[in-house]
């Protein structure tokens, strides 16, 4: 079963590269929400691969003893999951039928140990669905035969795989899998697949995907400076270089962003770092979350992430730096850069490419 996740990355990513035609000319116009197709920043790493590894081994980042993607307990986790999914009615009536409602469906609970509504909402709903939409644009740019099933095939592979990971070896009803898989997810496909909710999202609240550069640690095939993060902007009424800002993944961070010219922003947040995920409960998955102060300074240039600086109080990513492709300098393939430096001053540093699967390479004394 490892094997089997691992094979359907690479397929992906083989998939990312099969097709660089792009569409015919008499092909009707369409219209970009979500991915413009530029080459700098974020959106120059942007695509299915890049997708899946930041989506579907997002939480590896909250487990610095556990990063090799190539050691998880895949087959015993999917298995948890796909029987939570194979008979929802049970799953959702072992753990309560009103728990579930109040806290995984509905925003009627407001404790970090039961708001499980609130990521389903915005990173799932609307962060799933902005980027569902971007893939499709990327699959439809690239000439791909029906975009829409590629992009959600991809979706659904990343989240399948987190599902899997965030179960981590429990044995029970995974009524947060159902939610995310059957309900959630599935509505953000649908929702951001209408024009008038697409565009919303991009030009009045505009959020973008800012997800990381993933790369690859030898000698320990560790997995580093991987994260599914988005940008929120809103315009401040009368202050028409403001903008209200917001950074939300395993960091929820807001802010003040602000236009400084030819389609340039600095921005700059705080708030929290989530470091730990664990499963409260024995009987069923109750993942609570624990956080720390964060804080941290972003440039974009036309919403496409060119730098970020973050600093945490967290052991291992205490300090930790991003630069994208093409950010300072032009060059082929784009090269962008990271590092991170814990308080005991180890260090993580990787290089990225454009058009290499979404993987990049690193090294470091970083150790868990």
């Amino acid at each position: 079963m490892r094997r089997t996740v691992l094979g359907s990355a690479c397929a992906l990513a083989l998939l990312a590269c099969a097709s660089e035609a792009r569409s015919e000319p008499d092909e009707p116009p369409y219209r970009r929400y979500f991915y413009q197709g530029r080459d700098y920043g974020s959106e120059a790493l942007f695509g299915p691969a890049s997708v899946f590894l930041n989506r579907g081994f997002d939480v590896l980042q909250l487990r610095p003893k556990t990063r090799d993607p190539f050691d998880q307990r895949y087959g015993p986790n999917l298995d948890n999951v796909g029987r939570s999914l194979a008979d929802p009615l049970h799953t959702i009536e072992a753990r309560g039928t009103e728990r579930f409602i109040v806290q995984e469906l509905f925003p009627l609970s407001f404790t970090t140990e039961s708001a499980r509504w609130a990521p389903n909402y915005g990173l799932h709903v609307i962060g799933g669905g902005v980027t569902y939409r971007a893939l499709w644009e990327w699959f439809r740019g690239q000439g791909v035969p029906v975009p829409a099933l590629f992009s959600a095939l991809t979706l659904y592979g990343a989240a399948t795989v987190n599902e899997a990971l965030e179960n981590k070896n429990f044995v029970g009803p995974n009524t947060d899998a159902l939610a995310d898989l059957y309900i959630f997810d599935l509505a953000g496909i649908l929702l951001f697949s209408v024009d008038p909710v697409a565009e919303f999202f991009s030009t009045r609240l505009r959020v973008r995907d800012w997800s990381l550069q993933p790369a690859l640690a030898a000698p320990r095939r560790e997995l580093h400076n991987v994260g599914n993060y988005y940008a929120v902007k809103f315009p401040v009424p009368y202050v028409p270089r403001l903008e209200l800002f917001s950074y939300v993944g395993f960091s929820t961070l807001g802010g003040l962003s602000l236009r400084v010219g030819r389609g340039l922003s600095v921005s700059a947040a705080g708030g929290v770092k989530i470091i730990t995920l664990q499963n409260s409960d024995t009987t069923s998955l109750a993942n609570v979350i624990a956080s720390r102060p964060s804080g941290a300074l972003f440039l974009d240039r036309n919403d496409s992430l060119l730098a970020s600086l973050q600093v945490s109080d967290v052991s291992d990513y205490f300090v930790h730096a991003n630069l994208y492709p093409n950010a300072l300098f032009r060059s082929k393939p784009g090269v962008g850069f990271f590092a991170a430096a814990s308080r005991e001053a180890q260090w993580m540093a990787g290089v990225s490419f454009t058009g290499s699967l979404g993987l990049g390479v690193a090294v470091g004394t970083l150790r868990p």
